[in-house]
């Protein structure tokens, strides 16, 4: 298998790699203090668009990689469940990037910082280990073994990276360099993965998409599992988040949570799209963008609605009602989500209206903050409004095409 060669997939990665490059170039300009307008864009800080973009790029190549095991399934079983265990690995990676698990391991295993890491690498390494000893064996998926070797350990390197880091004092002139290196070659490696595993997802940049290797399959197939989930976890998961302490320095998992769930339900509505022959022309553009930028939102701005950055966004009173300002606008990307489906015709209308019941429910939950359990409270309610747009889609936009035949080309 090869890398789909057209327009599409280079716009997919040309894309990707723009946005990369501006982030590094913005991380070193904020490290020498001047534009500080750009924080938002700073990949040395958490709670930022930035660490959102670097955690979704994780998890789209979790998604790639899951295309894979959808791919393989019917025809070499082992091996795409060598693809499985990558999509599993790089699923727990995008959520340590947003919600920052390995800054916390050492305050749960006191074993010093290095130590605490080492049970977690060991399993890393064991995973990767034996997932490219399958692919490497079946002849169909050998040529992607370089580029996730590659990709991988340069993952890796960045936690040596931060030793440097540490070990030594940089002089103020190199730092901001030291900083964009290692931010870069993070991204880089991420960057690698995603190329490599693109050919999984041959549907996304194909204009015959029924015919080609789906694309996003994960998200369709286990849209109940992950709904039920999500509920099931979400109120642990936001009084663990609320208990921790360096809430604004450290990412958060609920923060994760939320955001994977707006993210995965822009990646049910491309889905949708890509399996519908009824318009085949007309790519959800609105719709997406609507969702990922709720996605953004999840990190950027604070759980009880405050921003540093943007002090418009902070949580304000109405007729002497508080205000959560991140819920605020989440309810008005729901609402524009709803706008674009409804736009689009008869068919998308349940979808209009359910995500329209979904902004409303995100505004009143705005304007409901108890005051005992405001941190809490604000990361359950933005999860909350993540599961129930999930939810919305998964039941309004139902799997419309039937799974491919495999490629002869795919099979081992």
């Amino acid at each position: 298998m090869n890398v789909p060669a057209n327009t599409r997939a280079s716009t997919y990665l040309g894309t990707l790699i723009i946005v990369s490059g501006v982030l590094v170039l913005a991380t070193v300009i904020l490290r020498f203090g001047h534009a500080l307008y750009l924080a938002p864009l700073n990949l040395t800080n958490e709670n930022v668009a930035a660490a959102w973009f670097s955690g979704i790029l994780l998890l789209l190549g979790s998604l790639h990689a899951a295309d894979g095991f959808f791919r393989l399934r019917k025809t070499n079983f082992k091996t795409a469940l060598a693809w499985c265990v990558i999509s599993g690995m790089l699923l727990a990676l995008s959520a340590d990037e947003i919600g920052s698990l390995h800054e916390r391991i050492d305050d749960v295993m006191k074993m010093g910082p290095w130590l605490s890491y080492l049970p977690f690498f060991i399993v890393l390494l064991g995973c990767c280990a034996w997932s490219f000893i399958q692919l490497w064996i079946t002849p169909s998926e050998r040529a992607r073994v370089p580029g996730l070797i590659l990709g991988f350990g340069i993952l890796i390197s960045v936690g040596g990276q931060e030793y440097i880091e540490k070990a030594f004092q940089w002089p103020w002139y190199l730092g901001p360099f030291r900083s964009g290196f290692e931010e870069g070659s993070e991204l880089v490696g991420m960057m690698i993965l995603i190329y490599t595993m693109l050919p999984n997802s041959g549907g996304l940049f194909s204009h015959a998409r029924r015919m080609q290797a789906p694309a996003f399959s994960a998200i369709p197939a286990l849209r109940w599992f992950i709904v039920a989930a999500a509920a099931l976890v979400v109120w642990p998961v936001s009084i663990l988040s609320s208990l921790l302490d360096e809430q604004a320095t450290v990412g958060h998992l609920s923060d994760w949570m939320s955001c994977a769930l707006f993210f995965l339900s822009a990646g049910l509505l491309l889905n949708h799209w890509m399996q519908s022959s009824r318009e085949p022309g007309s790519f959800p553009t609105a719709g997406i963008f609507w969702l990922c930028l709720a996605s953004m939102l999840c990190v950027q701005i604070d759980p009880t609605g405050d921003s540093n950055v943007f002090p418009f966004t902070r949580s304000f009173h109405v007729f002497g009602t508080e205000v959560n300002a991140r819920l605020l606008l989440l309810a008005l990307c729901c609402l524009g989500a709803a706008e674009s489906l409804r736009a689009r015709g008869y068919i998308y209308r349940a979808g209009a209206v359910l995500l329209t019941f979904t902004g409303v429910l995100s505004a009143l939950l705005a304007a409901y903050s108890p005051a005992a359990e405001h941190l809490r409270w604000g990361y359950f309610a933005a999860t909350l409004v993540g599961i129930t747009t999930f939810a919305a889609l998964s039941h309004a936009l139902p799997e419309t095409a039937a799974e491919p035949e495999p490629l002869a080309a795919q099979a081992s």
